[in-house]
C-alpha cells in the first residue's frame, strides 16, 4: 500500500554542524552565566541577558540548521514572523531558567521551575519553528515521541542549570574542563531533543506551503549561520575580555593585599634583623600583662645592649656592624623558647619578653643563656660582649612602661658596674639613672657654655728633664658636685652622642690657650689632643682642625693628636687615610697606650705616625720587673728608633723608673714624678719658669 507520508533524508554534514552549534551555544551560555555574581545588580542582569541570548539563539540556530539538514521532495520555506517568534520564545525561556542560577543556592524548587520553563521554551521554539513551514495539511506528530522530546528538553535543562550553578562555585583552574564536558552533554541533549521531535513529525505527500512571506532554505541557512557565529563569537569575546579584566583586577587586589601584608609586617618588624619592633613588642607585653592579671602567670623583661658596639661600627664599618646585628638576632632566637619574643628597638639595643617565668632564678638563667650566646658570636675585632638587665612582673613593675624602664635601668647599672654581665633591677638604680640623665643635660650645657676646663699633663725629655710637650686632658669642675670623674662624664658623652661635640670643644680650648701663650711671647711646645674612633672616621675632622688653626692663627706644629693602638690597628686603611691627612697638614700623631692592643710593631710601618707612647702597665714595675718583660720594653724602644719614631713612657712615678728609661734610650717621659696634670695657669707658670726672661717664637721640639 502506498504511503501517504513523504520520506525525508538528512545531510549528515549539516546534522553534525547542528550538534556543534548546540555545543558551542551551550559552552558560550555556561561561560557567560559563570560571570554572574550573587548580587542583584546591573552586571548580574547584563550577564543573565547575555547568557539567555547565547543559549536561546544557539538552541534556535541548532534547530534551523537541523531543519536545513532535513530534505523533503519539495521546496521548503519558513514564515518570517513565526520564525522570529520562535527565536524570541527560546531566548525568554532561557532567561527565566538561567535566572535561577543567580541565587546563592539552587534549591530543588528553583531547579524544577527553571528546567520546566527552559524545556517549555525549547519545546515551544521547536514546534513553533516547525509550524513556521505553514504546511497544508499540517504536520502530524506521534504523541509518544513528542512527549519523549519534551522530557529530553526538561532533563537537558535541569542538567544545564545544575552544572551552571556548580561552575559558578568551582575554582578557576577546574572550570574549563568541567564547562567543556557540560557543554558537550547539554549540546548533545538539545540535539537529541530536536531530532526526537523531528522523528515524531510526519509530512503528507499532498502538503503545500502556505506562508505568504517566506525564507527559503539558502537564505535561512545564511542568516542562521552568520548571525549565530557572529553573536556567539561576540559573546565569547566579551566574556573572555571581562574575565581577563576580572583576573587583572583580582591580581591587582591580590598584589595590594600582599603589599598591605608586607607593609603591616614592615610596620611591626625591624627591617634589618626581621625581629619584632617596639610596636609589636608592646602588643605582646600587653597580652602577657592581661594573662598575668587573669591567670597570675608571671613574666620578665630583659634589656640588652651590646658593649662597645659603636666602636665596632667605627672600626669595621656599618656594613660589618649590620651583619653583626643580624647574627645577634639569630642567636637570640635560638636561645629563647617558644612564646618568648626578642625585639630590636633601635641601634644595638634589644628587648626580650620572657614568658612563664616563675622567679628571678628562671629569668637570670634565660638572661645568662642569651649573654653566653652573644659572647660566642665572632667578628673581625674579637669577642663580643653585652650588658643584660632584667625586671620581673609584678615584682619590679606592673605595666609596660614601668617594666621596660626597670629593665633598662638594670642594664645600665650592669654596664656601669663593669659591663658584660647580667643584672636584675634594684630600686636604687632609678636614682643613679636619673642622676646620669641629669648629668647628660648638664654636660651638654657645660660643653656649649664653657663649663669644661682643660688640664695639661706635661711631657719631658728624659735626659735633661726639659719640657717638650703636654697632653690635653678634659676636666669638668661642676659648680655644685665638684670635679666629676672623666671616666663618668666621657662615658655619658659616648652614650648620648656628645663625644664629637666634646672633642671639638677641647680642641677649641687648646687652640685658645696656645694663642694666649704665644701672645705673651712664650715658646709653646706641641699640645696633644686625644681623638676617639668617631672622630677618626669623621670626614669633616680635617676641615674642623684647619678652621681651629685659622681661627687662632696657629702653625700646625703647635697641635698633635693621640689615638689608641686598638683604634688604629683594627681599621688600618681608615686610620692610614685619616692620619695621612694630618701628616700632609703638618700635624704629628702619636700612638697611645701601646702594648694594650695588638702589640705588633708590624702595623707601625703602615701608619703615618711620629711618636709611640708605651702604656703605663709596662712601666709600673720598672726596673724590678722580670727579665722578659724588661726586654720587651727595650725591644720596643730599639725598633721604634729604627722606624724613626720618638718613644714616650707613660706613668713614670719614681726616680728608678726614670733612670732605667734613660739608660735604655727612651726619648720622653710623662708621669707624676715630674708633674701631675696642671690647669692652664700653672702650665703657663711652668713655661715661664723654664724659659726665663728670654722668649722666642715657634713651638718647642
Amino acid at each position: 500500500m502506498e504511503s501517504v507520508y513523504m520520506a525525508g533524508a538528512y545531510d549528515q554534514r549539516l546534522v553534525a554542524l547542528s550538534v556543534v552549534v548546540a555545543i558551542l551555544a551551550s559552552y558560550t551560555a555556561l561561560d557567560v552565566v559563570g560571570r554572574m555574581g550573587e548580587r542583584r545588580d546591573w552586571r548580574c542582569y547584563g550577564w543573565l541577558a547575555g547568557g539567555a541570548l547565547a543559549l536561546g539563539t544557539g538552541v534556535w540556530a541548532m534547530h534551523f540548521v537541523g531543519m536545513i539538514a532535513f530534505r523533503l521532495p519539495l521546496d521548503m520555506g519558513y514564515d518570517v514572523d513565526i520564525t522570529s517568534a520562535s527565536w524570541l520564545m527560546a531566548v525568554v525561556a532561557c532567561a527565566f531558567a538561567l535566572n535561577a542560577v543567580t541565587h546563592a543556592r539552587l534549591t530543588r524548587a528553583r531547579l524544577v521551575v527553571g528546567a520546566s520553563a527552559m524545556a517549555a521554551g525549547i519545546g515551544g521554539m521547536h514546534y513553533t519553528g516547525m509550524f513556521a513551514m505553514r504546511l497544508h495539511p499540517g504536520i502530524e506528530y506521534t504523541p509518544t515521541l513528542v512527549g519523549v522530546s519534551l522530557l529530553i528538553a526538561f532533563a537537558a535543562s535541569a542538567v544545564a542549570l545544575r552544572i551552571a550553578s556548580f561552575l559558578r562555585q568551582a575554582q578557576a583552574g577546574s572550570r574549563f574542563g568541567r564547562k567543556f564536558l557540560a557543554a558537550l552533554a547539554l549540546g548533545v541533549a538539545i540535539a537529541g531533543m530536536h531530532y526526537t521531535g523531528m522523528a515524531a513529525a510526519h509530512f503528507r505527500v499532498d502538503s503545500l506551503f502556505g506562508a505568504s512571506a517566506k525564507l527559503d532554505t539558502v537564505w535561512l541557512g545564511t542568516l542562521v549561520g552568520a548571525s549565530t557565529v557572529i553573536f556567539l563569537a561576540i559573546a565569547l569575546i566579551v566574556s573572555i575580555l571581562d574575565r581577563r579584566l576580572e583576573n587583572s583586577t583580582s591580581d591587582l587586589v591580590a598584589s595590594l593585599s600582599r603589599a598591605n601584608a608586607e607593609l603591616l609586617h614592615m610596620s611591626r618588624h625591624d627591617p634589618l634583623t626581621g625581629l619584632p619592633n617596639r610596636a609589636l613588642l608592646n602588643e605582646r607585653i600587653d597580652k602577657s600583662l592581661e594573662r598575668w592579671k587573669s591567670q597570675g602567670v608571671g613574666f620578665a623583661i630583659a634589656y640588652i645592649d651590646l658593649d662597645g658596639f659603636k666602636a665596632i661600627n667605627d672600626h669595621l664599618g656599618h656594613r660589618a656592624g649590620d651583619k653583626l646585628l643580624e647574627q645577634i638576632a639569630l642567636v637570640l632566637r635560638d636561645a629563647l623558647t617558644d612564646g618568648d619574643v626578642a625585639a630590636r628597638i633601635g641601634g644595638d639595643e634589644f628587648v626580650v619578653l620572657m614568658n612563664d617565668i616563675a622567679d628571678k632564678d628562671d629569668a637570670r638563667a634565660v638572661c645568662t643563656r642569651m649573654l653566653k650566646a652573644i659572647s660566642q658570636v665572632e667578628y673581625a675585632g674579637g669577642e663580643l660582649a653585652a650588658s643584660v638587665g632584667y625586671a620581673l612582673c609584678p615584682n619590679d613593675g606592673a605595666d609596660l612602661d614601668a617594666l621596660i624602664t626597670a629593665a633598662d635601668m638594670a642594664m645600665y647599672g650592669g654596664k656601669l658596674a663593669g659591663k658584660n654581665r647580667v643584672q636584675r633591677y634594684r630600686e636604687d638604680m632609678g636614682a643613679r639613672m636619673s642622676d646620669d640623665f641629669a648629668l647628660q643635660s648638664e654636660l651638654r650645657d657645660a660643653i656649649r657654655y664653657g663649663g669644661l676646663a682643660v688640664y695639661f699633663q706635661p711631657r719631658f725629655r728624659t735626659g735633661d728633664r726639659r719640657l717638650v710637650g703636654a697632653e690635653a686632658l678634659v676636666r669638668w669642675p661642676h659648680p655644685t658636685r665638684g670635679f666629676i670623674s672623666p671616666d663618668r662624664f666621657i662615658a655619658i658623652a659616648e652614650r648620648c652622642g656628645l663625644i664629637t661635640e666634646l672633642e671639638i670643644n677641647v680642641l677649641d680650648m687648646v687652640g685658645g690657650h696656645i694663642r694666649a701663650w704665644l701672645n705673651d711671647g712664650l715658646v709653646v711646645p706641641p699640645i696633644s689632643v686625644n681623638l676617639s674612633a668617631v672622630r677618626i672616621r669623621d670626614e669633616s675632622l680635617p676641615d674642623q682642625v684647619q678652621g681651629c688653626l685659622e681661627r687662632y692663627r696657629l702653625d700646625p706644629a703647635y697641635i698633635s693628636f693621640e689615638i689608641t693602638e686598638s683604634l688604629a690597628v683594627r681599621e688600618i686603611a681608615q686610620a692610614r687615610s685619616a692620619l695621612g691627612r694630618f701628616k700632609s697638614m703638618g700635624i704629628e700623631v702619636a700612638l697611645d697606650d701601646f702594648g694594650t692592643g695588638y702589640s705588633s710593631l708590624f702595623y707601625l710601618k703602615q701608619l703615618p705616625i711620629q711618636q709611640l707612647k708605651i702604656d703605663r702597665s709596662f712601666i709600673a714595675d720598672l726596673p724590678n720587673i722580670s727579665e722578659p718583660k724588661a726586654e720587651i720594653v727595650e725591644w720596643i724602644i730599639r725598633l721604634s728608633h729604627q722606624l724613626q719614631l720618638r718613644v714616650v713612657a707613660e706613668g713614670v712615678e719614681t726616680e728608678a723608673q726614670l733612670a732605667y728609661l734613660q739608660r735604655i734610650g727612651c726619648d720622653e717621659v710623662q708621669g707624676f714624678l715630674l708633674s701631675r696634670p696642671l690647669p692652664a695657669d700653672r702650665l703657663l707658670a711652668l713655661l715661664e719658669r723654664e724659659q726665663g726672661p728670654i722668649r722666642v717664637s715657634g713651638p718647642m721640639r
